[in-house]
């Protein structure tokens, strides 16, 4: 349990205040091509996914060392998910989705975006389910 609250990525406290205050995160310019839209656009060719490559068991150590924009893996309500094509294509910029990078980012992303379906979003990039060392 407390090797998994450390890979636990939480809001920060100004994040708490500012969604209390309804202060909404100033999103950052993406280049054309690059909205949720072509993001989705995307995924409909994607026709061998990265889904299970191996025996889609990660451990906490494994997920560790993928935590850089040019190889990013976060977990998702135990399943864990390459986010690196997605830097280009993240509204809130590339250094928000880099905290997420090696970690659990399940809390954050329901603090931010509760309303956006993570899983379909990022099917195709399943690696496996986060499991004990």
């Amino acid at each position: 349990m407390e090797k998994l609250r450390s890979i636990t990525v939480l809001p920060t406290e100004q994040e708490i205040e500012d969604k209390k205050n309804g202060k909404r995160k100033k999103k950052v310019p993406l280049p054309h091509g690059h909205s949720q839209l072509d993001w989705m656009k995307k995924q409909n060719l994607i026709r061998d996914p990265t889904f299970f490559n191996g025996d889609g068991k990660i451990t906490i150590t494994e997920l560790k060392k993928h935590n850089t924009e040019k190889d990013a893996w976060t977990v998702y309500k135990g399943r864990v998910y390459d986010i690196t094509q997605y830097f280009d294509f993240h509204p809130g910029g590339r250094e928000e989705l880099l905290r997420a990078a090696g970690n659990d980012s399940t809390q954050i992303f329901e603090f931010r975006h509760s309303w956006v379906n993570f899983e379909a979003m990022m099917l195709k990039y399943m690696v496996g389910y986060l499991v004990p060392e």
